[in-house]
């Protein structure tokens, strides 16, 4: 097998965020496949800044890579901008490492989060130049599996997969690489009978002898095992959706919500280890310079530690200038000294999730949280001067009616006469959709009326009111999402014939159509109305092949007392109820210390810089890092500089990061040899020693250049460098066109062109802008101001070059210019 790397960088000056496509991030592995080892690659169906924040991903990335006899690199699926191109020069969709085609490796790990992500997995593959369907595909394509908790029920997808791997993956990731390591010279067809041998995995087209003909998913329980860490963190340059070091401390929840899959496919509960929590936190903050840091799981408040683990992180994370949030805290959680604790780490947001507006429907979801606690916990955050409260409910719940929606909004008209218009209050309004393996998962969607009435209803009440925002989401997306998740293998024609229709990145409503979804289901013979309808329980499921542990007694019994609005303890709490995950052993909390300090909260003191104190460092922006936009460098400048141990001068607020000045920004796909940024110290530092520290602690791809210190204010100022000179190395084709259209330039007295700016139009002369320009030995020299036109509107007016079309030359800014 050749492994050649795609050569697709001169692509990347024609797309929008290339530097989702570079391969820089720190802490990545750079393992290159080989023929010797089980080469995986782990692709996550939606775009990068989506795809890089799971943590389940990056975990399954660590594990691998950890092993001799393995490689893993990671793929996304490209944004429609670069997935054009790469199929209109016929370039193969590659791992973000090695830059290695996908059909190289010998197995596609696929992570399943959403069904909205079903039509990526297509586009990927095809981008990848595999065969969409199983059956189509030969010896020379890689084996690909999917897994995540939408492959519960794996049939919709199961005509596009070879295998599923049901539950957790942190051991059976292993026991595929063991499997198809000592299988290397089977078939591929052997080698996908080889892994049906393997607990947990699902092959829809190979038969399987399983215990009561069912696959029995698969829980990892050792959660605290430093080899199942990621460990140490990806870090990117491309801001993720979520940038901040992830620890999980919680694995499942026990709380029993009646339409959560996540609560039943994740049980049974597993804590880590507080004190493995705080030692990994704390190293990888003070190495990398984390600026935020989560805690996060199902239900963060029910860890057992979780007052001690915030008392404990409180003064270490703000000596270190690091937030802390809790994205998933409980209201009935909360307390003054909780509130506090979050407060000086800059969490000023209170989510409240209530779901249903009455205590009636909260009983009967199984939401065990009541209306005083939910004011309580309003009225604690309005007393500690939060600023925002996030509210969540659904609509269409089974038994809802007019009185719960009403109670909605009278339960959000009880919040604003606690906080009155001083918090900003945002509220989203969900569509129930119906789940498998849980025990609404037979019961029937609203219809797409029905849900529209209730949060327009909703919606209007607020209007007139600006510091209420009401968001609702897109109800024929939920329509879809619960076809996906309830439907048959039947249901892979219609998401092949919607993807070959134009459907993807379904999740994202600039691209979401369901006129194309509709047209599918009506070739199919389907219709909307047997899609989201109520299931009879004595019905065959499409997933009742798979065992998640959870018995389907348990979840007729939870049916059964939705209907009398009955409620289901936590059974951490109280009894065991018997659903089958743990045998009626209920995995130990962690005991926290006898008595926790109690923790001082310190007075906020302003910094003020010293004007001697201002140092001036040069660094080099080179090669693939001119796709890194100036705002992403500048966020991981900042990182590199907490992880010093400078005395850093730092801004104030709630967002508190180091007091940062930088140069002229460049543009994207330009390189830069001479940049620089202005840091604030509290003290003077010797200049040696500033060098030392900078240059060991600034990232490999920004080369250090020098350091001088700024001692007077315009100095600091940007216009400091009113100038820059900037070369050009045009493709050779190009060169004599330069010639002729240079000599065009010089001879004429102006050279007026239009910009347009915050939608104004502007008019400028390029010969008042440009100071010098040249062309010689295939290069254009320019010396222009750095404000007024970009080396691209140079490009463009003068030479004819649109931007698109630039992505073949080298652009260097080789140094500003204080004065000429």
């Amino acid at each position: 097998m050749k492994f050649n790397p795609v050569q697709y960088e001169h692509l990347l000056g024609s797309v929008l965020k290339p530097s989702r496509y570079i391969n820089h991030e720190l802490n990545a592995f750079h393992k290159f496949p080989s023929a010797e080892k089980v080469n995986f690659c782990l692709l996550f169906p939606d775009v990068y800044e989506v795809g890089f924040s799971h943590l389940g991903l990056k975990i399954l990335y660590s594990i691998l890579n950890k092993q001799p006899d393995a490689i893993a690199d990671r793929a996304y699926t490209p944004w429609p901008d670069f997935g054009t191109l790469l199929q209109e020069n016929n370039i193969p969709l590659f791992s973000l490492e090695s830059k290695i085609a996908l059909a190289d490796f010998d197995i596609i790990g696929i992570t399943l989060q959403s069904e909205l992500t079903f039509t990526n997995v297509l586009y990927s593959l095809e981008l990848a130049q595999i065969p969409l369907l199983a059956m189509d595909r030969t010896e020379n394509h890689p084996i690909i599996i999917a897994g995540g908790p939408v492959a519960s029920n794996p049939e919709p997808m199961s005509d596009f997969i070879d295998c599923y791997v049901i539950g957790d993956g942190e051991e059976i990731i292993l026991e595929i690489k063991d499997t198809i390591l000592l299988n290397k010279t089977l078939s591929r067809n052997d080698k996908i009978k080889a892994l049906a041998k393997i607990e947990g995995v699902y092959t829809p087209h190979v038969i399987q002898d399983t215990t009561g003909g069912k696959i029995k998913i698969r829980k990892f329980m050792n959660i605290n095992a430093k080899e199942s860490q990621h460990h140490p963190q990806l870090i990117p340059w491309l801001e993720p959706t979520h940038y901040r070091y992830v620890a999980e401390i919680m694995r499942g929840c026990s709380r029993g919500c009646r339409f959560c899959h996540a609560g039943m496919f994740y049980r049974p509960v597993r804590e880590k280890d507080p004190q493995l929590i705080t030692e990994m936190l704390l190293e990888e903050v003070k190495k990398y310079g984390w600026g935020e840091v989560a805690l996060t799981s199902l239900s963060s408040s029910d860890y057992s530690c979780i007052k001690e683990i915030l008392s404990g992180l409180f003064h270490k994370l703000s000596e270190l200038q690091t937030s802390i949030s809790l994205p998933s805290l409980r209201v009935d959680s909360l307390d003054e000294e909780i509130i506090k604790l979050l407060n000086m780490m800059r969490q000023t947001g209170l989510t409240i999730a209530p779901e249903a507006g009455t205590q009636r429907l909260r009983n009967i979801i199984n939401k065990n949280i009541t209306e005083e606690e939910i004011l309580t916990g309003v009225k604690t955050a309005f007393n500690n001067r939060w600023k925002l409260i996030k509210l969540y409910f659904m609509i269409g719940l089974p038994f809802e009616e007019e009185t719960d929606i009403e109670g909605i909004i009278e339960l959000i008209d009880k919040i604003i006469d606690i906080t009155g218009k001083q918090m900003q209050i945002n509220v989203t309004l969900s569509p129930f959709v119906p789940k498998n393996f849980t025990p609404f998962q037979w019961a029937a969607m609203d219809s797409k009326e029905s849900l529209r009435q209730k949060a327009t209803r909703i919606k209007e009440h607020y209007q007139r009111q600006k510091f209420i925002k009401i968001n609702y989401h897109d109800v024929e997306s939920s329509q879809l999402e619960c076809f996906l998740g309830r439907g048959g293998r039947s249901a892979g024609k219609v998401i092949l014939s919607a993807y070959r229709a134009g459907a993807k990145f379904d999740g994202w409503m600039e691209y979401f159509d369901p006129s194309i979804w509709f047209k599918a289901l009506g070739e199919t013979g389907l219709t909307l109305r047997e899609i989201i309808a109520e299931i009879d329980p004595a019905e065959t499921l499409p997933w009742d092949n798979i065992d998640l542990g959870i018995t389907r007694d348990f979840l007729l019994q939870e049916w059964e007392k939705a209907k009398s609005g009955l409620l289901t303890e936590d059974c951490r709490e109280d009894n065991c109820y018997n659903c089958g995950v743990c045998d009626n052993k209920v995995l130990p909390k962690f005991v926290a210390a006898a008595e926790t300090p109690a923790v001082k909260f310190p007075e906020i003191l302003s910094e003020k810089p010293f004007e001697n104190n201002i140092y001036r460092i040069f660094y080099a922006k080179m090669k693939d890092m001119r796709f890194v936009s100036h705002l992403d460098l500048i966020r991981m400048t900042q990182n590199f500089l907490r992880a010093t141990d400078l005395p850093l001068i730092h801004t104030q607020g709630f967002n508190i990061h180091p007091k940062l000045n930088f140069g002229p920004p460049l543009s994207i796909g330009v390189e830069g040899e001479m940049e620089y940024f202005d840091i604030a110290l509290k003290t003077r530092f010797p200049l040696n020693d500033l060098k030392e520290i900078l240059s060991k602690a600034m990232p490999p791809e920004l080369s250090f250049r020098d350091i001088e210190p700024i001692n007077s204010k315009s100095q600091r100022a940007m216009e400091f460098y009113p100038y820059e000179e900037v070369e050009v190395y045009p493709t050779e084709d190009l060169c004599d066109q330069f010639v002729i259209n240079l000599t065009g330039f010089k001879q004429r007295e102006k050279w007026l062109f239009s910009r347009t700016r915050k939608a104004q139009i502007k008019e400028r002369d390029l010969k008042e802008l440009i100071t010098f320009m040249d062309f010689k030995n295939n290069r254009l020299t320019v010396v222009k101001k750095v404000v007024g036109a970009s080396i691209f509107d140079i490009l463009r007016e003068i030479f004819q070059v649109e931007r698109n079309d630039t992505g073949v030359f080298r652009i260097i800014r080789k140094k500003l210019i204080h004065s000429l």
